[in-house]
């Protein structure tokens, strides 16, 4: 008498529908790495997709961990495309432990860089102006940089809001490059270099059609008799409105209209666009003006899988995904609070240490790393 062979058992209806949802999220996932070699400027849509790289992540490392229960089998469909984008993983995702900045430096080779957006010295959140403009200086105080780049730099020339003469007092120092956006015989803003080095040229990138406030600049050091340059950047801003964050709150409260959509999703597409465009023109710059080693840091505004920090990447050492820990966030603002600012060093250079200070005073992070000459 012939056996009746067993019919394998399949997948059950909630497991198909799970199947589904993961290819569809898995090919997302594939089209967000499209962000970093799209420009913007010929398809903007990718910059979209790329800019919901995390959550897609986040969305496929559950379907992996569902199908190592399910069926582990089915793993590969999450898998395959987290494995191809291992590249953008490692520059979200730190995995390993922190590394310590040490105060003093452990080197007198050591280069230290710390950049950060200081919001104009003035407190994010609502508070005590004072008291949040001491704690900021104390952390610069704390960590002493020997390059200091600062983006929505603001001081007054005389009295208790004199930051330059602050600074000048902290790092013991007198080489400093301020680019003034405005001016007058009270006050000044910017974009400023602080430095223990010599400072040896300097100059500005302006951006083309965009307003005060997003701007490049630059300066020559020179360090145990070798020269390098650092780039201070600071690529286009979103500019959200009070109306437009108030949108935000609600779409997470499931309460969403079409024109608020439309508003904010402009807004997005315009500056996805012009900092394709900011980060070209700062590779052009480095390609024709710069023979030595370089640095490049600042507020990109941007995301790790995009066009932009890509453009700007390239041949570069990503002082994060060399040192960082963790997840890589840098901004502490409404939206989006990913990692924007970076160190991004030349492989002249040797990355030996990272760190985002998470204390919400500016509403970004400082960010801080120690290079070596190799």
């Amino acid at each position: 008498m012939r056996k009746k062979r067993r019919k394998k058992k399949g997948i059950g209806f909630i497991s198909k529908t799970a199947l589904a949802l993961n290819v569809l999220f898995a090919l997302l996932l594939l089209l967000s790495y499209l962000a970093s070699f799209v420009n913007p400027s010929s398809f903007w849509p990718a910059a979209f997709i790329g800019l919901a790289y995390p959550f897609l992540l986040l969305i496929n490392i559950l379907f992996l961990i569902y199908w190592l229960f399910r069926k582990p089998v089915l793993m590969l469909v999450p898998a395959l495309p987290i494995l191809i984008g291992w590249k953008f993983l490692f520059s979200t995702v730190g995995f390993r432990e922190s590394t310590a900045i040490e105060v003093p430096k452990s080197s007198e080779d050591i280069i230290r860089i710390m950049t950060w957006n200081v919001h104009g010295f003035k407190p994010f959140n609502p508070g005590n102006d004072r008291a949040v403009k001491d704690q900021m200086l104390d952390i610069i105080r704390k960590e002493q940089p020997d390059i200091l780049c600062i983006q929505e730099y603001y001081s007054k020339r005389r009295g208790e809001n004199n930051i330059k003469k602050a600074l000048i007092e902290i790092l013991n120092s007198e080489h400093y490059y301020i680019h003034e956006d405005f001016g007058n015989q009270w006050e000044v803003q910017g974009m400023v270099f602080f430095s223990k080095l010599p400072i040896t040229d300097s100059g500005a990138i302006a951006f083309p059609n965009t307003i005060r406030g997003n701007e490049a600049i630059f300066a020559d050091f020179v360090f145990n008799k070798k020269k390098f340059r650092v780039y201070n950047i600071h690529l286009q801003s979103i500019r959200f409105q009070p109306e437009d964050y108030e949108y935000i709150k609600n779409v997470k409260e499931i309460n969403t209209n079409v024109e608020s959509s439309k508003r904010i999703g402009g807004r997005l597409k315009r500056a996805f666009i012009k900092r394709s465009e900011q980060a070209l023109l700062i590779r052009d710059h480095i390609t024709k003006t710069c023979k030595s080693p370089y640095i490049i840091a600042g507020d990109f505004n941007d995301t790790p899988t995009s066009y932009a920090v890509n453009t700007l990447s390239k041949g570069m050492y990503n002082s994060f995904r060399k040192k960082g820990s963790g997840f890589g966030i840098t901004y502490n603002g409404d939206f989006p609070n990913f990692q924007i600012d970076y160190i991004l060093a030349s492989k002249d250079f040797t990355i030996k240490s990272y760190l985002a200070v998470q204390k919400k005073l500016s509403d970004h992070y400082p960010v801080i790393s120690d290079l070596e000459f190799n």
